[in-house]
């Protein structure tokens, strides 16, 4: 027993360093950090994918490598891919995948299919809509000096914590396979050597259907998700501006059922410091109530022009039916037929802490 034992002791050390990866083994790789798809026509598409290398050196800097080819499946793409590579190209480590306006309007059915069946991809992955071609996107050179992947991925991340909802692929697929809510991807923009987030693309099934503003995505994240960290800027009658800072928002969606007929409410729950104001006393509780109604109202206004767009495009991104679905006579059909005519209230309640007061 002694001996056996003995021997596992030098045994399990050797195998478990040939299960280590060797770092020699992970330079002879071609590492894909950022994929990119752009339309052709309606049999093929274009895939672009990006990695970073690092050459040999204590100062060098990460070395872009852009690869591009078209066909009509991604195993395909990646097979004409490979045959331009220097190394084995391995997409482990995929942090952003971007699908063109265009392809994104005639369908990326083909693509999430492909995306979901890798083992290898991981469901944090970010997904994002480009106005121009994800290729540009991608063999760009941008005003940091780190990898374009990395970031490319910053600024999208960095958005989502503080100006749109979280998304990630896990997240998109649980509403692209939703029966009773649609998908929503963030829109990026190139603008000179820097990348920019503003606004949401809002799906049916796999297909864009429609844009909104960075501003209206604001709005969205509020009627999604709860959150922390926001900033609102509204401005007064008289033309006088002001932010609430360190903003948090909370809502309640509730479905009610009347003789038949669905009716679903949006309550807003929203706090922040009140800062910034231009000639405004911030310390004066009338100054205070003003500037509460008047973000009470901007949110109000701005979610039931924002819920009656998608009540007419039939999109339902912000899970109502969902919420709907929840209770114990949720009918499928009756609500399908209902939805772009169906009566949604939003009531935001604000709460604006006086500037210069400790909470």
């Amino acid at each position: 027993m002694k001996l056996k034992n003995s021997l596992w002791s030098i045994l399990i050390p050797i195998l478990l360093t040939g299960c280590t990866p060797s770092p020699k083994i992970l330079e002879d790789l071609q590492l894909v950090q950022t994929i990119g798809y752009d339309y052709v026509n309606g049999e093929e598409y274009e895939g672009t994918v990006g990695s970073s290398n690092i050459p040999p050196g204590e100062e060098s800097l990460p070395v872009n490598e852009v690869f591009t080819a078209a066909g009509k499946t991604t195993q395909r793409i990646r097979q004409k891919i490979q045959a331009e590579a220097a190394r084995p190209v391995v997409v482990g480590r995929v942090g952003m995948v971007i699908f063109n306006q265009e392809i994104a309007e005639h369908g990326i059915e083909t693509q999430i299919d492909s995306l979901q069946r890798n083992p290898s991809i991981g469901r944090k992955l970010l997904l994002v809509v480009s106005k121009e071609k994800a290729k540009e996107i991608i063999d760009s050179e941008y005003s940091r000096s780190d990898s374009v992947s990395q970031y490319l991925i910053d600024v999208v991340e960095q958005n989502l914590k503080e100006t749109i909802p979280k998304i990630n692929f896990h997240r998109f697929l649980s509403h692209y396979y939703s029966k009773d809510a649609d998908a929503f991807l963030p829109i990026i923009e190139k603008q000179g050597k820097h990348l920019k987030v503003n606004g949401l693309g809002i799906f049916k099934d796999d297909k864009l259907v429609d844009t909104i503003s960075l501003g209206d995505a604001y709005i969205f994240k509020i009627l999604y998700e709860k959150f922390r960290r926001g900033q609102f800027q509204v401005e007064l009658g008289g033309g006088e501006d002001v932010s609430l800072e360190n903003l948090a928002s909370k809502t309640k969606i509730s479905v009610e059922k009347r003789n038949g007929k669905y009716k679903a409410t949006f309550k807003v729950k929203v706090s922040g410091r009140a800062m910034e104001g231009v000639n405004l006393d911030l310390t004066d509780k009338k100054t205070i109530e003003r500037i509460e109604k008047a973000v009470e109202k901007e949110i109000t206004d701005r979610a039931e022009k924002m819920v009656k767009r998608f009540q007419e495009l039939d999109v339902d991104p912000l899970r109502i039916g969902e919420k709907g679905r929840q209770r114990a006579d949720f009918n499928r059909r009756e609500w399908q037929e209902q939805y772009s005519e169906m009566e949604i209230n939003i009531y935001a309640e604000v709460n604006a802490v006086q500037s210069g007061i400790i909470e």
